[in-house]
């Protein structure tokens, strides 16, 4: 069996406004010196934009551009509407547990914080009946979790995104597309730092599932939820934060979300 390539993320954290190195410069300093990418796990919205079935999918329902006549004097200006759960999005806990914060109660520092990832791809193998169980997480289930972190499984699904029946898989009756096992969901929040899972499919649960069992667990521990998130290129084996920056709904059940690794460049 081949061992989950896991990219396991050790933070310095950067949750306070002001963080000093070793040569005095701020956190400011660092981020703008070059030596850090930012990689973009977010899907854009359009009129591809996936979403299940009864979710509102994303469009613009007005487009203004120079309502006034004058072309030299440019204006333009859209209104769109969308489901909280349509394309990259998080899952407040509310969503399925009724004593849980909605999106506009997770504080920042629920938010930013360490990216632990876990690639499944090469076990996935594009197979949509993929459910992952604790025997496929090899050496992560010994791993440490010692900072706060959203955990996010790669399942190699990302690909699919703009393509709907092979990204959801609809045979007529069910969805067919991979997600995590209960199991799993147990295990995930017996670790007090793992904040927030994500999946790169439009699920935590397997396409098929009908009572949500993972998003129940995840929810009734305080997790959130990011799914469709795009991690269609490779996130390296280095030290990385996620930013994750919903749209503030004061009472959301989800939110779209832009979703930001802030990870060293390697050097060569």
């Amino acid at each position: 069996m081949a061992s989950v390539t896991v990219a396991l993320i050790t933070i310095s954290c950067l949750l306070t406004p002001t963080i000093i190195s070793a040569s005095g410069d701020s956190l400011q300093d660092l981020i703008s010196s070059g030596n850090y990418e930012f990689i973009d796990l977010s899907h854009a919205f359009n009129n591809l934009t996936s979403s299940f079935p009864g979710i509102l999918k994303f469009k613009f329902i007005k487009k203004s551009v120079n309502p006034s006549g004058d072309k030299s004097a440019w204006y333009a200006a859209n209104d769109f509407e969308t489901g909280e759960h349509a394309g990259t999005h998080i899952d407040a806990p509310y969503h399925f547990y009724e004593q849980g914060k909605y999106v506009g109660d997770l504080p920042l520092e629920r938010l930013i914080v360490s990216l632990r990832v876990a690639d499944v791809t090469s076990k996935v193998n594009g197979n949509a009946d993929y459910v992952l169980y604790k025997k496929d997480l090899d050496n992560l289930l010994n791993e440490t979790f010692d900072k706060p972190c959203v955990l996010l499984f790669k399942f190699g699904w990302s690909q699919y995104f703009n393509d709907a029946q092979k990204y959801f898989g609809f045979d007529g009756t069910k969805a067919k597309f991979p997600g995590l096992s209960t199991e799993v969901a147990e295990w995930i929040i017996t670790n007090k730092n793992i904040l927030g899972v994500g999946v790169d499919s439009p699920s935590v649960d397997p396409g098929p599932s009908t009572d949500f069992a993972v998003h129940r667990i995840l929810s009734r521990a305080g997790l959130y939820n990011l799914e469709n998130v795009n991690v269609h290129g490779q996130i390296n084996e280095k030290k990385c934060t996620a930013l994750v920056l919903p749209m503030k709904i004061e009472h959301g059940t989800g939110a779209p979300v832009r979703l930001v690794a802030v990870c060293p460049k390697v050097t060569l």
